[in-house]
């Protein structure tokens, strides 16, 4: 069997939902994670890296285009992503690579491949425009209008589900996602000549609802969980942005107990060990299958997840907890190191593209990322800055992030400023507007980058149209884009009057040698 050329390896990508650094232990966290924490200590571990966008669709388009998703027109969760936007899947597709997805993508719009040549599961939210924020609604809400609540949004009851359950629609999804990965490794290693692989295998949790089996909220006991570093009540003062979010996510309908709190986040740290069991099964067929010596591995998450800090959960935030994602990387070529400067999800185009055999010429579009492939290998970084968006979800104005060495500055025309020392002050509980020296250069920067009015006309042009298509598309017989897939079926097995044993001899993987 042809195995991949050592310049190119295969790539296996495990992608998490909401899944907030701070909750491993490979950044101090307190889930229970022996397959991370293997990865962890055999690879290299970004320590402070970053999403582009706190919410699912937009900051999976900039992982995907290694573009900031404003760049994009991926403003929110029903934002088309553009089949003409170039993905990594499609530079490694045509650098020779076999690129398929199994999971979570939450790709918007008539494409729902973006690069990947094959796709091994639906997705678990919709495709279409019917998540569409209203600005125009918003600030209805926020002058006391009764306009209803927005769609698509999750809710401070997900928070009082929490709790051991038989079964759940994420458990489902995900146990799907894991078992077609590993078939799909077994079929590919079966190949008698094949092209290096890129595999994405993406689950939906711990994205709330906080719910999973006895099996794995057992693993926790109640004296194991830490509670919030911040409660809401430790805070001098609650940002208006963040009494917006409490609107959104309707976290003055319930008054949680700290018992109610601890269970949420057990539910949480529970789901992340179910996480990790499946990623273990992946890498346990990978290793079965002979790729163990050639395959890079890469751990990230779309985004965080607040967990009760600050009285907040979930996400639609910039506070450290629902920024920080993981970002590890494992395998030939990857010098084992803990690297602390900030990076972010769009410095993965460049560094996949780099670490596939291509050059940065290759690369057809302006991307926002650089690529991490001389780190990976040397375990040395040059500082620079990370970039993130926000346009959903209890906002009716662009907001936007800049993180540069160790100050955070977030700028809204909205809301007012906010500017964080994040060595001095970690849990930012300081804010430094209009004391902080470094302030002007901040917001210089910031203004080189974001045009704030005409991105608020673009994003408000874009809502109407797409309400209006959400509407007109509901009509009648309805425009669905959701992915069908399929199993196979039609050749897998002995379906077409194959001569035995030839048929079944070709069902045999052999273990490696040695």
């Amino acid at each position: 069997m042809a195995a991949p050329a050592p310049d190119r390896p295969n790539i296996v990508i495990f992608m998490a939902d909401q899944l907030s650094a701070l909750a491993l232990r490979a950044y101090g966290g307190a889930a229970k994670t022996p397959a991370l924490d293997r990865i962890a200590a055999e690879g290299a571990v970004f320590e402070n890296a970053y999403c582009n966008y706190p919410l699912c669709a937009p900051s999976r388009f900039a992982f995907m285009s290694g573009q900031l998703p404003s760049r994009i027109g991926a403003y929110d969760n029903a934002a088309e992503f553009a089949a003409s936007v170039p993905t990594f899947a499609h530079y490694l597709r045509a650098q020779g690579y076999d690129t398929c997805l199994s999971g979570k993508m939450h790709f918007i719009g008539p494409d729902q491949l973006h690069g990947f040549e094959e796709r091994l599961t639906t997705d678990i939210y919709p495709a279409d425009f019917g998540w569409t924020p209203s600005w125009e609604l918003q600030r209805k809400r926020s002058s006391g209008e009764n306009v209803g609540t927005e769609s698509g949004v999750s809710g401070i009851e997900t928070v009082i589900d929490a709790g051991p359950v038989a079964r759940s629609m994420q458990l489902d999804y995900d146990e799907d996602v894991s078992h077609r990965a590993i078939r799909k490794i077994y079929d590919w290693a079966r190949q008698p000549a094949r092209r290096p692989l890129l595999l994405v295998v993406s689950f939906t949790q711990p994205h709330d609802p906080f719910v999973i089996t006895r099996e794995f909220w057992d693993l926790y006991r109640d004296d194991e969980i830490p509670p919030p570093k911040v409660g809401r009540g430790d805070l001098k003062q609650i940002d208006p942005q963040s009494e917006r979010i409490a609107q959104v996510y309707g976290f003055n309908r319930a008054e949680l107990t700290a018992d109610a709190v601890r269970r949420a986040r057990r539910g949480y740290y529970a789901m992340i060990s179910f996480v990790d069991r499946e990623i273990g099964e992946v890498r346990a067929a990978m290793a079965a299958a002979g790729m163990a010596d050639n395959t890079v591995t890469m751990v990230c998450a779309d985004h965080g997840e607040m967990l009760g800090e600050r009285g907040m959960w979930f996400k639609k935030t910039f506070f450290e907890p629902a920024m920080r994602v993981p970002l590890m990387f494992h395998g030939p070529r990857i010098k084992p190191a803990r690297l602390g400067q900030p990076v972010s999800l769009v410095d993965v185009l460049p560094t996949l593209v780099e670490l596939a055999g291509g050059a940065p010429g290759q690369i057809v579009d302006p991307v926002d990322g650089q690529s991490l492939l001389g780190a990976l290998s040397s375990g040395r970084q040059q500082p620079r800055d990370v970039l993130a968006e926000h346009f959903d979800g209890g906002v009716s104005a662009p907001r936007v992030m800049l993180r540069r060495g160790d100050r955070k500055i977030v700028v809204s025309p909205e809301f007012p400023t906010q500017l964080y020392d994040l060595t001095r002050d970690p849990l930012e509980l300081d804010n430094l507007s209009g004391r902080d020296a470094a302030e002007s250069e901040l917001l210089a920067a910031v203004r080189k980058v974001w045009d704030m009015n005409q991105l608020a006309q673009d994003i408000e042009a874009s809502q109407r149209r797409r309400l209006l298509l959400a509407h007109a598309n509901a009509m009648g017989n309805p425009t669905s884009w959701d992915y069908a897939a399929s199993d196979g079926g039609a050749e897998r097995y002995v379906r077409r009057g194959h001569v035995f044993p030839d048929v079944e001899r070709q069902g045999y993987l052999p273990y490696p040698r040695g």
